[in-house]
């Protein structure tokens, strides 16, 4: 009897057609944006991630199997002041020169009803790589897509600016990363 249930079973498995992965999504660079903001000295601050890539690979009916990565280059971080941009490749804040990219791996995607999700995973900054969430929304029409998502870092725990402003008395500790993306469905 015992090969008879083997052979039901390898007949129902080959029967049974795989899972695909979810599709794959193309960023449009030109209409999306990673952005960080703050405040410095009081006042409120915003800035951008000149060169980025995103990997995305999303189906609202298969979050498990869901993922997103977004790779971001710390010497392409600017905002309007020049000074500031400047003091962002300084060794003690950003240091591109040793840690050249910043990383969001996703580990899991869940919904939070209607079109908001959360994506958990992994922030890497200067080397460091601690748990982050990031709640977004995302409205899909046919083969389009736009994401709005925001999350709250506090730059102290990733070593950045330590030094001169461990307190948080010139730059806000808390430090917004937002995500802008408009995306079209890969064939």
């Amino acid at each position: 009897m015992k090969p008879i249930h083997l052979c039901t079973a390898l007949l129902t498995l080959a029967a049974t057609p795989a899972l695909a992965d979810p599709p794959g999504w193309t960023v449009d660079k030109g209409k999306s944006e990673v952005s960080f903001s703050g405040q410095h000295v009081g006042m409120d601050f915003k800035g951008q991630f000149g060169q980025w890539d995103a990997t995305i690979q999303f189906d609202p009916a298969d979050l498990a199997h869901s993922s997103a990565k977004v790779v971001f280059q710390m010497a392409t971080a600017k905002t309007a002041d020049a000074t500031e941009t400047d003091r962002l490749t300084d060794e003690e804040w950003l240091n591109p020169a040793k840690f050249p990219t910043g990383t969001f791996t996703s580990t899991s995607i869940t919904s939070s009803g209607g079109n908001a999700y959360v994506a958990k995973g992994n922030l890497v900054l200067k080397g460091k790589s601690l748990p982050a969430s990031l709640p977004f929304t995302l409205t899909i029409s046919g083969n389009s897509a736009t994401l709005k998502g925001s999350t709250t870092v506090d730059r102290l725990v990733y070593g950045i600016g330590t030094q001169s402003d461990e307190s948080g008395t010139y730059v806000s500790k808390d430090i917004a990363i937002s995500v802008d993306l408009v995306a079209t469905k890969k064939p």
